[in-house]
């Protein structure tokens, strides 16, 4: 793997395993089994808890953890230290607030945003996407899906676009 993990300062680990443990009449946690050490040794645990455990973290996956390690175990919970998944991708505060309606739309245009804006490729994806989108939404049938296709492509919002 090409990826830099190292502990101390900038505590980027590789996530070796993840489970969820129910305990007896107490929330679930989520255990994760990380490392930084690129042979895959000298693994440390990571206890989420208090919420954190419905963080979609897998194998595979580089993360950051801020917090305190105590004999090579890190507890995150609601009083102390966090993790920060994907640490490598940086989301400008618009494309995060644009999320809240499409997380999909959010991120493809973060990861299109150095192509040129007006090409004809974003444009037709835009638009399938709208259309695709309230299609799902709103369980549309066949007859009503061509309808709002014809009414989003004739539309005023692309017109400009095109």
């Amino acid at each position: 793997p090409d990826t830099i993990l190292r502990n101390g300062l900038n505590n980027r680990y590789r996530v070796l395993e993840a489970s969820v443990i129910q305990r007896n009449g107490s929330d679930p946690e989520k255990h994760l089994t990380v490392t930084a050490s690129q042979s895959l040794d000298d693994t440390e645990l990571c206890i989420l808890r208090n919420g954190w455990e419905s963080v979609p973290v897998v194998p595979g996956d580089i993360i950051h953890l801020e917090g305190e390690c105590s004999s090579g175990t890190w507890v995150i919970n609601e009083q102390s230290g966090y993790l920060v998944l994907y640490p490598d991708l940086l989301l400008s505060g618009t494309t995060i607030s644009n999320s809240i309606r499409c997380m999909r739309r959010a991120v493809l245009s973060e990861r299109f945003r150095g192509s040129e804006s007006g090409s004809r490729q974003t444009l037709i994806g835009t638009i399938l996407h709208e259309i695709f989108q309230q299609s799902v939404t709103n369980n549309l049938a066949q007859e009503k899906v061509e309808e709002l296709a014809k009414k989003i492509v004739y539309g005023q919002k692309y017109l400009k676009e095109m």
